[in-house]
């Protein structure tokens, strides 16, 4: 895949707000790439400004190669689906489908053709003639989905269209999403500020902050491999100890001293320095628990069982260390375990891997 949409160097003022902030990224032909990020981060602005609905007060836009930023957005081949569908009540689904080949000029064989192909594409054909108020929030999405990519938009930009939807209709809606995006090929450019649909829908992530992109790359390396404090926090959960460099181990591994708890071998991806303070982020799965002290090559520190939490699939075990910090630990649920499951108050230990540890350098 080609890098043909870009932004580049663009920076945006609303006042004394910088809400984007020498923003650079490109995305690949065919991809779906997500802007992530709370709101108010400047994800939303960002994508109204590759739309064509706001101007950047510096930088630079371009599809293929061309600079398109002067361009209004009706020129820019580009479309937009909306979290509101923008759907006209007075017009049948069938008839918003068919508004943008219409208005294009397109004969009526045509327009049938192409809005029975895509009623076919987002599976609705049997709601073709009935008005957007009659029809479930989801339908109303994949109406506004078939809309926008009928005249073949080079780009689709969608803007947390699923927020107002329930969690299972959100669930689903993802699922058809994808399929349609590998039905069509056309590239997608995804805003939301959940993580569980950016995680699930997208080929790369940029996470964004304060105007800012702190971090692009797939899913699995924005959640393995966080490069900050504020992503490794955005993007799931996890635990952050404070701590500095004991010791270098080898050319791979060093030993942090994680205040309180003891030294412990971690990957030293960043060539730390001996002293330097760094803050260390594990997630919660990749804790394990004994009843007893694990004979192996994990590392490990004792703590007392402080709450629990069932949840079905999992059970979230909360416990308290030497130095007080309170560590969430996931035990998945299965039919057959090797010792008692742990209970309140319980001394625990809890282990990990060395190559679990996440050390971050970045400011907070």
């Amino acid at each position: 895949m080609s890098d043909f949409f870009e932004l580049k160097n663009i920076n945006k003022h609303f006042g004394e707000n910088h809400v984007a902030n020498n923003v650079s990224f490109s995305v690949r032909c065919g991809e779906v790439f997500s802007l992530l990020g709370p709101s108010g981060c400047g994800k939303t602005t960002i994508l109204r400004m590759a739309g064509g609905f706001e101007d950047p007060d510096s930088g630079k836009i371009f599809l293929e190669g061309r600079d398109i930023s002067d361009l209004v957005p009706n020129k820019r081949q580009i479309n937009t689906v909306f979290q509101n569908y923008a759907l006209f009540p007075h017009m049948t689904v069938w008839d918003n489908i068919a508004f943008g080949p219409r208005t294009a000029g397109l004969s009526e064989d045509d327009v049938e053709r192409k809005v029975s192909k895509m009623l076919e594409i987002i599976r609705l054909e049997d709601q073709a003639h009935k008005r957007p108020d009659t029809i479930s929030g989801g339908q109303k999405q994949r109406v506004a989905i078939a809309r926008a990519l009928i005249n073949n938009p080079k780009l689709l930009l969608l803007d947390e269209p699923l927020a107002a939807l329930d969690l299972k209709l959100r669930q689903y809606m993802l699922l058809e999403l994808d399929r349609i995006h590998d039905e069509v090929g056309t590239t997608f450019i995804y805003v939301t500020h959940d993580q569980g649909e950016a995680m699930s829908l997208s080929d790369r992530i940029a996470v964004m902050n304060n105007g800012k992109i702190e971090q692009i790359g797939t899913p699995a390396e924005i959640y393995e491999n966080p490069r900050t404090k504020f992503v490794a926090s955005f993007i799931g959960d996890t635990n952050f100890f404070d701590g500095k460099v004991a010791s270098k181990i080898d050319a791979e591994y060093c030993k942090i001293d994680m205040t309180d708890l003891g030294e412990f071998p971690a990957y030293n991806e960043h060539k730390l320095s001996e002293g330097q303070r760094v803050t260390v982020s594990i997630r919660p799965e990749k804790f394990r628990i004994f009843d007893k002290k694990p004979d192996n090559d994990l590392n490990s520190f004792e703590a007392e069982v402080i709450d629990i939490v069932y949840q079905g699939a999992q059970t979230r075990y909360w416990v308290r260390a030497k130095n007080h910090r309170i560590n969430i630990v996931t035990q998945h649920n299965r039919c057959y375990l090797d010792y008692k499951q742990p209970t309140w108050n319980d001394r625990v230990w809890i282990a990990w891997h060395k190559d679990d540890v996440t050390t971050l350098i970045s400011p907070s």
